[in-house]
């Protein structure tokens, strides 16, 4: 069945193809194919085809059908549908409808205000006046493998609003509600508010306050302001307190997050209008451990490289921080990843997309042609070493 859903999906937007020239629509996209090999108990090769596409009709409301879409083959082993095909989004958008209300319809990925994730549904957003924006949304949780099935809403509702004034005295304001429940119990109801202020001179505020109606509790506090002393040198504070934002049976029980508490001192100095020194300290507080990271990080446009030292419950450490791009020649690009720090909040158990560290090259050598090559290592729960190499293929139209 989930075949057939995509071969019919697949199908529609091919027939819309055909007939986009004649219509006066546009039709564009990008169709990514990859290929990389692992090993845990068993060997795996691997290969992914990712297609993303957005069919406009501009002369219409300004609608657009938007899909992203992904299909897996496993070389040394069967798969069911599930786990082949994915569905990341699929919806149709109408903007400036009656020049005040953008609709999208379907799967989504929606943040308002706070996380909420892949919403499968109807989010409204309704211009008031040229700074005030009303915003509804309703449906059910995307299913939590992004399948093509849709959970009903018995077993995963959400619901929600948001409310956004912008330039109010140099301030931007966010309220917002967002509930997930099912029909058996309600996980959370979260109400807050976000704050983005440069009411005060050289200075960008950052506020954030979110609570958990429904367990509650405080569910995340963040205050983070920026200061510029000068043209070439500016100071930063932080403040953030957050809590686990995940229930029983959620998509994100891949990750295991800890409630904390974290502290941040930094400063940054341009050298001049290509080159940026910073430095920045971090005290990191969990309910029974404690740890310290101190960074100092040397960038221009192509990114940074730094040293990190981490002192605390799992022990003292220099590392490396590095993320970097350059450009060889116009049609060559190098790029490289690489992060050691042992002090994370969160840990990520979905091994297939924990990157720690990654080095690549990319060349475009048609207009619409590109490739990438990309040897990747990393340390996750299923083993403590993993080296793999990975080779993409790119169109785009």
């Amino acid at each position: 069945m989930k075949k057939k859903n995509i071969i019919l999906i697949l199908g529609l937007l091919a027939i819309f193809t055909g007939t986009s020239y004649a219509q006066g629509l546009q039709f564009h996209g990008n169709v990514t194919n990859s290929i990389y090999s692992f090993e845990d108990t068993t060997s795996h090769t691997r290969m992914y085809q990712f297609v993303r596409m957005s069919l406009e009709a501009p002369q219409y409301a300004n609608m657009s059908l938007n899909a992203s879409l992904r299909a897996l083959s496993d070389f040394n082993e069967s798969l069911d549908d599930e786990d082949r095909f994915k569905a990341y989004a699929l919806n149709l958008k109408i903007k400036r409808l009656f020049n005040r209300l953008d609709l999208t319809l379907g799967r989504q990925f929606l943040h308002p205000g706070t996380v909420l994730g892949g919403l499968d549904g109807l989010n409204a957003t309704f211009a008031i006046t040229k700074n005030i924006e009303l915003a509804g949304y309703g449906g059910t949780e995307a299913h939590f493998n992004r399948s093509l099935k849709i959970y009903k809403a018995e077993d995963s509702f959400v619901a929600g609003g948001l409310f956004t004034w912008k330039n109010l005295w140099s301030n931007n304001i966010q309220l917002f509600y967002l509930q997930k429940a099912n029909e058996e119990d309600t996980f959370w109801g979260i109400t807050g508010a976000n704050l983005v202020s440069r009411l005060i001179p050289r200075t960008n505020l950052h506020a954030q306050v979110h609570y958990d109606t429904e367990n509650s509790q405080l569910h995340r506090l963040l205050i983070s302001a920026r200061n510029y002393l000068s043209q070439k040198l500016s100071l930063s504070l932080g403040f953030k307190s957050q809590q686990p934002q995940v229930y029983s049976n959620s998509f994100y029980q891949i990750f295991d997050v800890d409630g904390y508490n974290q502290y941040k001192l930094g400063w940054a100095y341009n050298l001049n209008k290509n080159y940026l020194l910073s430095g920045q300290y971090q005290f990191i507080q969990f309910d029974d451990d404690n740890a310290n990271r101190v960074f100092l990080t040397f960038g221009n446009m192509n990114g940074s490289v730094g040293l990190v030292y981490e002192t605390g419950y799992a022990g003292e450490q220099l590392g490396v921080v590095l993320d970097y791009a350059y450009d060889i020649n116009p049609s060559l690009i190098a790029s490289v990843n690489v992060d050691y720090s042992r002090y994370k909040t969160e840990k990520i158990y979905e091994f297939d997309n924990q990157i720690a560290n990654a080095a690549r090259l990319s060349y475009r050598f048609k207009r619409h042609w590109s490739a990438d090559v990309e040897v990747q290592w990393l340390t996750n729960r299923f083993k403590d070493s993993d080296a793999r190499i990975l080779n993409h293929i790119h169109y785009s139209w």
